[in-house]
């Protein structure tokens, strides 16, 4: 039981960090919310995000892509809930404890959620090297991508280019 308590105090001191810099709005365009995606580290900007929750009951939608998982009730608010490793990995993101959802600021998208397979925690690129490898044609990644003090990977999403693509906005099956 200690366990999973020292875990939830780890994600609450995450999410209070994160409010914190969302209030204090310091190097808001340099600050990051580190997160897992498949096999994938990757950055998220703390603007593009409203909250982060741990897994609601999803409604299942009949007829859509297999990486639109269906809808949530988020305290009287239906969220359209799509799973970002299945969609950019063809892996579908096993529910653990760990998982969570990302509701997308409202200035990005309304009413729409990114399941991950967990958080990692708060970045900044300022304390990472940008690398000279380049993501090519990505659906949802910016070409630059970081690498951490330990030798970690990071992609950047770009929550724009996501919600803009032709994939995204299409989710049912054709």
């Amino acid at each position: 039981m200690a366990k999973s308590s020292s875990l939830r105090e780890y994600q609450n001191g995450i999410i209070a960090r994160l409010e914190a810099a969302k209030a204090t709005g310091a190097e808001v365009s340099q600050s990051y919310l580190g997160v897992q995606i498949g096999d994938r580290h990757v950055l998220v900007n703390l603007q593009d995000i409203s909250e982060t929750l741990p897994i609601v009951e999803i409604q299942q939608v009949p007829l859509v892509k297999p990486w639109f998982l269906g809808i949530s009730n988020v305290r009287g608010v239906l969220y359209a809930i799509n799973d970002l490793s299945r969609m950019l990995e063809g892996t579908p993101t096993e529910m653990t404890s760990s998982t969570r959802l990302l509701l997308m600021n409202d200035n990005v998208v309304s009413n729409v959620a990114f399941l991950v397979d967990k958080l990692v925690g708060l970045r900044k690129l300022d304390e990472m090297q940008q690398t000279t490898d380049v993501v090519q044609d990505e659906l949802c990644l910016k070409s630059e991508n970081y690498e951490d003090a330990d030798k970690r990977l990071w992609f950047v999403l770009d929550s724009d280019k996501l919600v803009r693509s032709r994939e995204f906005s299409a989710p049912y099956l054709v």
